[in-house]
């Protein structure tokens, strides 16, 4: 949710003037945002030097690969990388999906149908959709934002802490305000976010790392008539004598017709 403010100042000494625009604009940063977010590594650059320069350019160059607009993407952390010798700046970042006007149509290329500016659905792009697209189309976003994109650094994840053979994919969490950051033209507040994991759980397992496994016969999907034994990912049932059928719900009854030779001298099948 973004608030915006729009002042006007002139000041005067009685023979020359001087004018100069404010607009101040306050975005709501959520938990849903912050979980699927990104941070992308921009190579030789700073903060001051994006806020100057690149910004509008990042934006758009960021809707472009997206097929969303500029005012869908919301830049909540730019912070230099410390860890590192060379100059590598990290972007935070969450995308909202647009809602597209009549006779449109969400496009997963570029360049093609393009969404109605600044309409959003509440919903934001999942961070593993934007990591793909974003590295994939690294080429096209270097040529808009005259900025070069390294690979992502998901060290979070190099110790494979997802038990079942679940994929890690690392969130962001809120951690705490961080000091202004100031160019020329822009006084920007970020916030600063702490790297945290998920584990996509398969059918079966659940827990913060996938380590739990689901009793699926607990509720007895294979009813009164079969016996429900669990597997990997699932359950199988072993239907009782004359029971059939994937939940062993047919009952002895249908097979019972046959008993009574409705099909004369010929063969009966029960399906």
């Amino acid at each position: 949710m973004k608030y915006l403010h729009d002042s006007y100042e002139v000041m005067r000494d009685g023979i020359h003037s001087v004018s100069a625009q404010c607009l101040l604009q306050v975005t709501i940063i959520t938990d849903e945002m912050l979980s699927n977010s990104i941070t992308l590594r921009l190579a030789n650059t700073s903060q001051e030097h994006f806020l100057s320069l690149l910004l509008s350019q990042f934006l758009d160059g960021v809707a472009r690969v997206l097929s969303a607009a500029p005012e869908d993407v919301v830049i909540f952390n730019i912070q230099d990388d410390t860890d590192v010798s060379a100059r590598i700046l990290n972007v935070s970042l969450s995308v909202a999906v647009p809602v597209f006007g009549e006779g449109q149509q969400r496009s997963g290329g570029i360049g093609r149908s393009r969404p109605d500016r600044g309409l959003q659905s509440g919903e934001y792009f999942g961070s593993e959709e934007l990591q793909e697209r974003l590295y994939l189309n690294r080429s096209l976003l270097a040529q808009i934002s005259s900025q070069e994109v390294l690979p992502f650094d998901d060290n979070i994840c190099l110790r494979e802490p997802c038990e079942n053979y679940m994929k890690c994919v690392s969130v962001l969490k809120f951690n705490s305000l961080a000091p202004f950051v100031t160019s020329d033209t822009i006084l920007f507040r970020p916030i600063h976010p702490i790297a945290g994991l998920r584990c996509r759980c398969p059918t079966g397992f659940t827990g913060d790392y996938c380590e739990t496994e689901i009793d699926l016969c607990y509720s007895k999907p294979c009813g009164a008539h079969g016996l429900c034994r669990s597997r990997e990912g699932g359950f199988t049932c072993e239907c009782f004598e004359d029971f059939t059928g994937k939940s062993s719900i047919l009952y002895y009854a249908m097979i019972g017709l046959c008993l009574h030779q409705i099909c004369g001298t010929g063969v009966c099948v029960v399906k």
